[in-house]
């Protein structure tokens, strides 16, 4: 851990020089979010839930989405190391490739927590969103298993691809196709019957069916108990398969 924390020191001083990309991250679903919130309030009431306006889906449905987008900046870190030629650097320490993914992982996932918080907060000030009875611990549990999930994943993309072009079409196709059958961008039962039943196959899905119970239904700890052990077993196995093909000697392909 004592090296692993050693990456993860450098990979924040390199963010703080440079945090534009998570300034527009976080710009992008408050932009994003008056545009949809009436239609989505409307398609809520249809369904059901007569209370709604729509901020209890637009929220967390655009914090998901951008949040896997946030998330692939994980490889891309790594991937940069490779561009800088700083990469025999790292391997030269003391940190064994296990060290070195955790390094690259821990402050990733540390900052997709306080991006999806970000969003939340500004949901909640700007937006109407509201808990309306449903557990703030079950909303810390559903980001936390969220976080887990994405960003092992992201990690298993970087250490089996080999160009940074391969992980960036990863990433934007993955937010867009993956967003969109996992219901962040309209509530899943709207999606043709072939997205809807393969819908459960995307860690997506069982995000928005957490936020789901607790900002539309009430939900407790106990309604978000599967779908936050799901995302956590999605997260320990893709950190493992992310452990066993990971090499340190092959080398990544950043920008030309």
């Amino acid at each position: 851990m004592k090296t692993a924390l050693a990456v993860t020191r450098l990979q924040l001083r390199i963010l703080r020089r440079d945090p534009w990309f998570l300034i527009i991250m976080f710009g992008m679903p408050l932009a994003v979010m008056p545009l949809m919130r009436k239609t989505i309030g409307l398609s809520l009431n249809a369904s059901g839930y007569s209370n709604a306006d729509g901020a209890e889906q637009v929220v967390p449905g655009q914090m998901v989405f951008f949040g896997f987008m946030v998330a692939g900046s994980t490889a891309f870190a790594l991937f940069r190391e490779h561009g800088w030629n700083t990469w025999d650097r790292l391997r030269s320490s003391p940190a064994s490739p296990r060290s070195l993914l955790a390094g690259f992982g821990l402050p990733w996932m540390a900052i997709h927590m306080l991006f999806q918080a970000g969003v939340l907060l500004s949901g909640v000030l700007f937006f109407g969103l509201r808990f309306n009875g449903g557990s703030p611990l079950a909303l810390l549990l559903t980001m936390a298993g969220f976080s887990f999930c994405v960003v092992p994943a992201v990690l298993l993309a970087a250490a089996t691809l080999r160009t940074v072009n391969q992980v960036n079409a990863l990433v934007n196709i993955g937010a867009m196709a993956l967003g969109g059958i996992g219901g962040a961008l309209v509530p899943v039962e709207q999606l043709p019957g072939w997205a809807e039943a393969i819908a459960p196959a995307t860690p997506q899905y069982w995000a928005m069916e957490g936020h789901r119970s607790i900002f539309l239904e009430h939900g407790g700890v106990a309604d978000v108990l599967v779908p936050t052990l799901v995302m956590f077993g999605v997260g320990m196995l893709a950190s493992a398969l992310a452990v066993r093909h990971f090499r340190a000697d092959e080398t990544k392909e950043f920008f030309a």
